[in-house]
């Protein structure tokens, strides 16, 4: 291996085997042996292959496209404005096929379990995470277990001529994104050699979404000052921060790391009310006292990684980071000019991350010349379902928040045997 794992809590270093977890409330971090070389032969993420958790490329293709967004600066008042976009914008080198930096998480992940001889992945989400991992599972015949909400059931889909035989959903009719979280869980711990993708914990993850930052500092020629980017768990701004760190240590680029600016709802959003509170860890009024509605609710997490060693309150700690919080009307004024500007729809979570954006410039968290990265984590996808046939993957299973694991591993069993 390339790279060993280190705890971010005791310092020591472990041997990889699809590890997720080693400490307690602290995170795993992958340490690289090499100098990154950029290769620039291949496509997205595998440019940067030498930081990323795993033996070997694939032939699955996701990335990002970064580019000074000249006229959106001008608008907002900045003359250095670079955006990171993840989604379907072919004519532009868009490379997320399913619309989600999502995709950026997914195809490394699936090369590592292969790495480690896994014999599925097992993923819960609200709609992004799940797409992803169903396309390229289904593309690289993977076995996938995908648990949603009842809610979020129809954001499952692809191309009307994608393969989805290696993919099972599961669909919990009575719960939320946490409960199919708790039924994921549930069954991952009774079903040997099955790996959960692992959210946050997850290396692969984390890096090949931080990969995002390195296709920045060479587009721009500098890391930047400010990075923006909406959150509801956490992986994304901790992979960005851990990968430029890795390019100030290596040499590539002077520091310091850039400054997180982390967005979310105004009506949820338990992260922002913690740090601007001085805490390090959640507690529950940092939560709405019962279900509200939101702009964004790819961001309505109910356990982001906050407190965990080397989790979103260190981050936010060693950038010198702020949070902001965004109304449900700044943020569609930002996604209706971002799309008259730019000519392509992006996603809620890249609105609210815009907005936070124009806030930021109003308080003074940011100057008009400074180098800001904007990260539209989501887009192209209401121009790719009028360009290409889609389909809603059908579920292999509905079960409820307390038989749901009993449920699948008894239908399961049942598919095994053949009957």
């Amino acid at each position: 291996m390339k790279y060993v794992l280190k705890c971010l809590k005791t310092n020591e270093e472990i041997s990889d085997d699809y590890t997720l977890h080693h400490t307690d409330n602290a995170l795993l971090q992958a340490q690289y042996d090499a100098v990154i070389t950029i290769h620039n032969e291949a496509k997205g993420v595998w440019r940067f292959v030498d930081w990323l958790p795993v033996t070997q490329t694939n032939r699955y293709t996701a990335g990002t496209l970064t580019y000074k967004a000249e006229q959106i600066g001008k608008a907002l008042g900045l003359s250095d404005l670079w955006v990171t976009f993840h989604g379907h914008w072919p004519e532009r080198g868009g490379l997320c096929p399913t619309g989600s930096f999502k995709d950026m998480e997914a195809v490394p992940t699936i090369q590592r379990l292969q790495d480690h001889n896994g014999r599925g992945l097992i993923c819960a989400s609200a709609g992004n995470t799940a797409r992803a991992f169903t396309h390229f599972c289904g593309a690289s015949e993977t076995p996938l277990i995908v648990v949603v909400g009842k809610e979020h059931a129809h954001r499952i889909w692809v191309r009307e001529e994608h393969p989805t035989a290696s993919v099972r959903l599961v669909v919990v009719e009575d719960g939320d994104y946490a409960d199919a979280k708790k039924v994921a869980k549930g069954i991952s711990a009774q079903l040997p050699g099955w790996q959960m993708e692992g959210g946050v914990h997850n290396v692969a993850r984390r890096d090949g979404i931080g990969s995002l930052i390195i296709d920045a500092a060479y587009a721009i020629g500098r890391l930047p000052d400010h990075y923006f980017q909406g959150v509801g768990g956490g992986p994304g701004p901790i992979g960005v921060h851990e990968m430029a760190e890795r390019l100030i240590r290596s040499g590539e680029f002077s520091g310091p790391v850039p400054r997180q600016h982390l967005s979310q709802n105004v009506e949820h959003c338990p992260i922002h009310n913690a740090w601007q509170a001085g805490r390090d860890h959640l507690v529950p009024k940092d939560y709405p006292a019962s279900e509200v509605a939101v702009y964004s609710d790819y961001l309505l997490n109910k356990g982001p990684a906050y407190g965990l060693t080397g989790a979103l309150y260190d981050i936010l700690k060693a950038s010198d980071g702020q949070t902001h919080v965004v109304t449900r009307d700044d943020a569609m004024t930002c996604k209706r000019l971002f799309e008259e500007t730019e000519g392509i729809d992006i996603m809620t979570p890249g609105a609210v991350a815009m907005a936070s954006v124009q806030q930021a410039l109003a308080k003074g968290d940011i100057q008009p010349s400074d180098c800001v990265v904007l990260n539209i984590s989501g887009g192209g996808v209401e121009r790719l379902r009028n360009e290409h046939a889609t389909r809603v993957v059908e579920p292999w299973l509905r079960v409820t928040v307390a038989e749901g694991v009993q449920q699948i591993l008894k239908r399961l069993a049942l598919d095994e045997s053949g009957q």
